[in-house]
């Protein structure tokens, strides 16, 4: 019997098969691999998987990940020492100085990978700027930098158009293709 994890790299195969125009936008050229949370786990050990099928459709595999932006941001922040003595002074930093630097980031990785029109870049741990910042900023900023698509895993939820990562409050709306069960 097949799993949930099995239905959707199904689901994923179709879609990577299918022709990709390049008269799209950024944000419609983002696609949003949506599963449960609790199954972050058996979706990481697929990876594999999702990767063999993007080759097998003819495109190219890239990854990056976002597991230790905000580790790397804090670590060579200059007042680390008193964020971690009275955490609540950083939420005013998180606006003015992470939003930018995973930004930054972003950017970077983007454009150190040599992409063209047929490359698939898949965007893991997005989880880990849960709490500090919001995906949706950080991806209408950079939904320029990339030439064929990005791919979010994305542990959450998506209704009638409408994204939630993990256990969000609110979500946002996108224009990105959503990849689901």
């Amino acid at each position: 019997m097949a799993t949930r994890i099995d239905l959707l790299v199904e689901a994923y195969e179709k879609v990577v098969k299918e022709p990709w125009s390049t008269a799209l936008s950024g944000q419609e050229r983002i696609w949003f691999l949506v599963y449960d949370p609790a199954e972050q786990r058996k979706v990481d050990l697929r990876l594999g998987d999702f990767e063999t099928a993007a080759i097998k459709a003819g495109k190219k595999w890239k990854s990056i990940s976002l597991k230790y932006c905000f580790p790397s941001w804090m670590a060579n922040h200059e007042y680390k020492e008193d964020y971690f003595s009275s955490p609540e002074y950083i939420v005013d930093q998180l606006e003015a100085e992470f939003i930018p630097y995973t930004i930054q980031f972003l950017k970077n990785e983007l454009n150190n990978i040599q992409q063209d029109d047929h490359t698939l870049i898949a965007l893991k741990d997005v989880s880990a700027l849960f709490g500090f910042a919001r995906l949706s900023e950080i991806l209408k900023s950079c939904d320029k930098d990339f030439k064929g698509r990005l791919l979010i895993f994305f542990p959450g939820e998506f209704e009638q158009n409408h994204y939630r990562l993990l256990d969000a409050r609110d979500g946002w709306d996108y224009l990105a293709r959503p990849i689901t069960l």
